[in-house]
């Protein structure tokens, strides 16, 4: 189903919308080629996503939450994908482009692109230097959207059990 950018209405999600992002995450792996091409989220990791300083925006259709996507401000090693570039960037304010996930019903109406670039000009609205995200290389819809962003593909690696291209892009 076609629909108009402009007839999504885009905010920000608190704790509240918990079950409807873990639904639309259910909804995803049924819909998936392959379950690698996309991480699953722990229930705690998602409800984490829905507090500050992370911020959670949620495209709504109707009233229906048709999508979200989330930058992830790293607290630990192992989620700070900045540590994983192959260049020092150990002085710069660093953030991750975490996710988005798109309900079937609503593919097609560029909300990935449209949360993502949001997510974008929040982290520069934010201060921070360097946004990072990850992708299957076998997720061409993601990738895309991410090329287009102006995101620059540092290198594959291994990053939660699957293999990731790891995307950057400098914000200053």
């Amino acid at each position: 189903m076609r629909i108009d950018i402009n007839d999504f209405e885009i905010k920000e999600c608190g704790e509240e919308y918990l079950p409807e992002l873990l639904e639309i995450q259910d909804e995803a792996f049924e819909h998936l080629e392959s379950p690698e091409l996309l991480r699953k989220n722990t229930p705690e990791m998602l409800l984490e996503c829905l507090r500050p300083p992370h911020i959670t925006l949620g495209a709504f259709y109707r009233g229906r939450l048709a999508a979200f996507s989330i930058l992830y401000f790293p607290q630990s090693t192992e989620e700070r994908l900045s540590d994983s570039l192959s260049f020092d960037c150990e002085d710069k304010k660093t953030v991750n482009y975490k996710l988005c996930i798109v309900r079937k019903d609503f593919w097609g109406n560029s909300l990935q692109y449209e949360l993502a670039s949001r997510l974008v000009e929040r982290a520069r609205d934010a201060g921070m230097d360097i946004i990072c995200a990850t992708a299957s290389p076998h997720n061409k819809h993601s990738e895309r959207n991410i090329l287009r962003l102006g995101f620059k593909c540092d290198k594959t690696l291994e990053k939660y059990g699957l293999s990731r291209n790891l995307y950057y892009k400098e914000l200053n």
